[in-house]
Order: C-alpha cells, then structure tokens, then sequence
C-alpha cells in the first residue's frame, strides 16, 4: 500500500500499533500487537486517528504516548548506507538486521543521525556495526 506509516508507542500498552494511511491521508489499516486490554480498545475508539492530519496533532501532544513515522525504506542496505561505517563483518549486521522487530528497525534508523552526531563532537571511536545493533545503542 502507498501512503504513510506510523508507529504509536506507550508504556501503558506492551507492544506497538501501526496505522497506515494511503496517499489522500486517510487511515486504511491498523495492525494491533498481540494483547490489548478493553481500556485500550475503548481509548483507540474514542481517540481513533482516522486522518493523517489527526495523528500529526496526536505527535506534537505532550503524552505518555509516542507517535514516529516509519520510513518506507526498512531494508539492511539503507542501514548499511546510512550507518556510513563499513567495518566487520556485514553478514553478521545483516542476520541481526533480519531478526530484529519491526520497532527496533524504526529506532535504528532513526537513531543513526543522532549517534553519529554525538561520535563527531565528542571524539569518540564509531561502534562497528554488530555491535550499534547488538547492544542496542538507539534504544534510549
């Protein structure tokens, strides 16, 4: 499906939902985790981002509640791009790559501007790529 997807994550709720919109906007497929409790459902019901529109207010909410965008591009290559250090042994990131989450993905790429960012001003020796995957270096 073309259009935008989105990652919605709470510590109130144990796993993540996904709500995808196609290309007017418009929400066309959530995907729940495994276990939701009816106080969940109820919330979604009531606070139902149904537009785009809705969900970009809902990110900008102070909440106990994150919403981030999931890139379209979730493959290990714009990882290995991105990373833009080609050290190890690329199999390796590749097989962690495989295994991770959805989620995990997302943070990931996400992270690698900040991490690198951060490796730039203050010095600091890159990590290989297994080990930004393996120890989780973007999950905060």
């Amino acid at each position: 499906m073309k259009g935008k997807q989105y990652i919605f994550r709470s510590h109130l709720v144990s796993g993540e939902i996904i709500f995808k919109y196609d290309l007017d906007g418009y929400l066309r497929e959530i995907i729940f985790p495994k276990k939701l409790s009816l106080s969940h459902y109820r919330w979604i019901g009531k606070y139902l981002p149904y537009n785009e529109s809705i969900i970009n207010k809902m990110k900008e909410s102070k909440s106990s509640f994150s919403i981030e965008e999931i890139p379209t591009d979730l493959s290990f290559n714009r990882f290995w791009t991105d990373y833009k250090y080609k050290v190890g042994k690329k199999k390796m990131a590749e097989n962690i790559w495989n295994r991770m989450s959805l989620s995990d993905r997302v943070k990931a790429l996400s992270y690698i501007p900040t991490y690198l960012d951060h490796v730039r001003r203050t010095g600091h020796d890159q990590a290989y790529p297994t080990t930004y995957l393996n120890q989780k270096y973007f999950d905060n």
